[in-house]
Order: C-alpha cells, then sequence, then structure tokens
C-alpha cells in the first residue's frame, strides 16, 4: 500500500526555488507528477515512471554525479540507488544532505556506500575532480 507524503517542495509556493545560479546546471527536472506515487528518486516515482533524468544525462556525456539534498533517507537515497543501478558514478556530499531522523540517515549513507556511492564528508572540489 502506497502511503504518501503531505506536499512539500511544491513549486511556485513561497521559498520553493531553486537556490544555485542558472549557470550551474542544464535542466530542471520534475519529479512527483503523478499524485498516486511518492517520487523518492530523481530517476522515476514509485510507480516506475521514468522521467528525463537519466537522458539528459547521458545526451550530454555526464557519467559523474556529485548528489546532495533533503531527505538523505528518502530522495537521496533513492536518487543515489537508481543512479548506480543505471551505471552512473556518484558522489554524496554528506555534510550538504539532510535526513528526516539520524538513525534512518546514517543507516542510508551506510546502505549507499555499500551499494557503490562515494561518500565525503565535505565538499572538497579537488577531490572530487580526481575521482
Amino acid at each position: 500500500m502506497q502511503v504518501l507524503w503531505p506536499p512539500h517542495y511544491v513549486q511556485g509556493t513561497e521559498n520553493a526555488r531553486i537556490l544555485v545560479g542558472n549557470n550551474l546546471f542544464l535542466a530542471v527536472v520534475q519529479k512527483g507528477k503523478d499524485r498516486r506515487y511518492d517520487s523518492y528518486s530523481a530517476f522515476q516515482d514509485d510507480g516506475g515512471h521514468k522521467t528525463e533524468m537519466e537522458s539528459i544525462l547521458r545526451r550530454n556525456g555526464i557519467g559523474k554525479i556529485v548528489l546532495f539534498g533533503v531527505a538523505t533517507d528518502y530522495c537521496v537515497r533513492a536518487t543515489v540507488i537508481d543512479a548506480l543501478q543505471a551505471g552512473f558514478r556518484v558522489i554524496v556530499i554528506e555534510e550538504l544532505c539532510r535526513g528526516v531522523a539520524p538513525d534512518t540517515s546514517q543507516a542510508a549513507l551506510k546502505e549507499m556506500k555499500e551499494v557503490g556511492a562515494i561518500i565525503l564528508a565535505r565538499f572538497d572540489l579537488n577531490r572530487i575532480k580526481g575521482l
């Protein structure tokens, strides 16, 4: 049975905006469009409906993803797992993630590492470039 979260990060609502400059990304991928399913991953919703994320990355020759966000134990985790399954290299910046709960966030970080993600405690551009 699907249990949906209450609406959050809704486009067009107060404080729901992209916080980085437009010159830092090629596209904005929307998720959570089907009200019947939660949409944790940026690659697909829980019903299996894919977003355009993978095609955008492949079309632009991107093979390594640096990932951070909210919530570590749900959306970040699901996106990392889907990215790895699609064959991308994934680096997670722990200091730039926030989870719902400390125990589930730590479990998610451990799981992401076990399935192949590189977890960096802090953002370090030189280290990221070398990975």
